[in-house]
């Protein structure tokens, strides 16, 4: 414990929390993985940019995805992988319709792979384009958000599976997954049921 405490301590040094913000932060759910505060909600998203493909390589600054807008961004260990291809990333293509008429602006899928591998999987998954792929090639976004975990050899550092709804950037429903579980928390059922 007193070790944990040290640790809410020097986050808190470095984050500008104050002891009492620290307490409120893990208060309402919050908690630590890899010495990084992990998202919760009522928390902004981080500033970052993503890598899509535009004919070439492009970047996409975060907030042009999340400012003045409702999104639902998903996150997921890897394109073409069987369980993000056959189970979470379909769900949110069949919902898209429903996502709209409930307000939302944009439906986004994070994942650290880079902008041909995640254009590759949107054009055999996603032809029409209803879900906006962000490729996260680096990690850095996922590190900053707290949502990695690391698989070791068999594909690094990747992105912790969740789903949150997100209103000009800042985070009002949060689902997650442990590692790369699929247990429902990160479907999109349960964002839908949530707006």
């Amino acid at each position: 414990m007193a070790l944990f405490l040290s640790l809410c301590a020097l986050h808190a040094a470095a984050t500008g929390y104050t002891a009492a913000g620290s307490s409120r932060m893990l208060a309402r759910g919050a908690s630590f993985r890899g010495g990084v505060r992990m998202l919760a909600e009522g928390d902004s998203l981080p500033e970052g940019e993503f890598m899509t493909l535009d004919g070439k390589p492009t970047p996409l600054q975060s907030k042009d995805v999340f400012a003045g807008k409702k999104v639902v961004l998903f996150g997921l260990p890897g394109a073409m992988t069987p369980t993000c291809s056959e189970k979470q990333l379909p769900g949110f293509i069949e919902a898209a319709d429903k996502f709209k008429e409930k307000g939302v602006d944009t439906i986004a899928c994070l994942s650290v792979n880079d902008p041909f591998v995640m254009s590759a999987w949107s054009k055999d998954k996603d032809p029409d384009g209803k879900v906006v792929m962000l490729g996260d090639g680096g990690a850095a976004f996922t590190k900053a958000a707290g949502l990695d975990f690391d698989t070791g050899n068999f594909g690094g550092v990747r992105t912790r599976r969740c789903a949150m709804i997100v209103d000009d950037g800042k985070i009002v429903k949060l689902g997650l997954e442990e590692g790369g579980a699929f247990e429902g928390a990160s479907s999109a059922e349960s964002m839908l049921e949530s707006l």
